[in-house]
This record gives structure tokens, C-alpha cells and sequence, in this order.
């Protein structure tokens, strides 16, 4: 029986507001989704609401999110 590669996570296009975002790493397993506050910025999302939350990324580093944002529609092109 031969054994497969785990393919990892699909690298796909996406849409955001109606702007592209090539490169963009889909990881089903994960419970949130991080985004630069440039590319916020540049996607004109609604405003931030707080959160005290801190989260630890997968180097063991801790970030302080600047805020949270809730049900943007992410469109995909050809997984």
C-alpha cells in the first residue's frame, strides 16, 4: 500500500469587500483567522471591537490583537 503526502493546507485567491488577495493559506482546523492591520486598512472593514484577548502563534510568541471583527464574506476562487 503506498503511502500519500499530506498535501498541507490549500494556498488559493480570495476576496474581500471586492479586493483580491492572492496567497492566502486556507487552514480549515483553525478556530480564528489573523490579518495584518495594513491589509485591514486596505480592505475598508468595519470598525474593530475590543477584545483583552492574547494570542499565542505557532513560534510560542503572544500578540495582542488590536481587535476583532465578525461574519466578514470571504469569497474564494478555484480551491
Amino acid at each position: 500500500m503506498q503511502k500519500y503526502v499530506d498535501p498541507g493546507s490549500p494556498i488559493v485567491k480570495t476576496h474581500i469587500n471586492g479586493v483580491e488577495i492572492p496567497n492566502t493559506l486556507i487552514d480549515l482546523g483553525v478556530a480564528i483567522n489573523i490579518m495584518s492591520r495594513q491589509t485591514m486598512d486596505q480592505l475598508k472593514l468595519p470598525n474593530l471591537i475590543f477584545t483583552p484577548t492574547l494570542l499565542q502563534l505557532a513560534d510560542r510568541s503572544i500578540i495582542k490583537p488590536d481587535g476583532v471583527l465578525e461574519d466578514i464574506p470571504v469569497s474564494l476562487d478555484s480551491w
